[in-house]
């Protein structure tokens, strides 16, 4: 009988388990929102330290600014532009597409895939290591910056290395949404 009911646990963890990373798309659309919110609740004293978003960005990447890939600059300016609206956090969960973090993402995820050993400061101008002036913004464990580490929390237990496929999947339709 203990066996028995062993063997039923066992088989509920894994099921549980196995869902847990067949996670649909909406479900990581609310988990990019969430980490939007995070990015933009970390930012806020940038923003009312800034008159517009070029400001914004150079307060908060100072000699980063210049190397801002597409992807990091488009999350920034959609944070700004979040800050700018006064957009609370549940029209953010509700309401935010993804798109700009999912784009992030990948971004990240390609790095790592190419075994650039990343905290994600890149997605910002920056190189894994290199002093940011406003590094001591940390919501959480995370600096603003680390991205890898947003990560980590946003897709429980993502270290650096690759998605789940299923993830990777949902998050490039995410990332094609107009």
């Amino acid at each position: 009988m203990k066996k028995i009911a062993l063997v039923i646990i066992a088989l509920l963890l894994s099921i549980f388990n196995s869902q847990a990373q067949n996670r649909n798309q909406e479900e990581i659309r609310r988990q990019l929102a969430q980490a939007m919110v995070d990015l933009t609740n970390s930012l806020i004293l940038a923003f009312e330290k800034s008159d517009n978003v070029e400001e914004f960005k150079k307060t908060i990447t100072g000699c980063w600014y210049r190397a801002i890939p597409r992807e990091g600059n488009d999350l920034l300016n959609t944070a700004y532009e979040l800050l700018s609206n006064k957009t609370t956090k549940e029209e953010i969960l509700k309401n935010y597409n993804g798109k700009e973090m999912a784009l992030a993402v990948l971004y990240v995820d390609n790095l790592s895939n190419k075994e650039v050993k990343t905290d994600g400061s890149e997605l910002f101008g920056g190189i894994t290591g290199d002093f940011n002036s406003y590094s001591n913004l940390v919501l959480g464990q995370c600096r603003w910056y680390q991205m890898c580490c947003w990560l980590s929390k946003i897709f429980e237990g993502y270290s650096g290395t690759t998605l789940i496929s299923s993830d990777t999947q949902a998050i490039k339709n995410i990332s094609k949404k107009e």
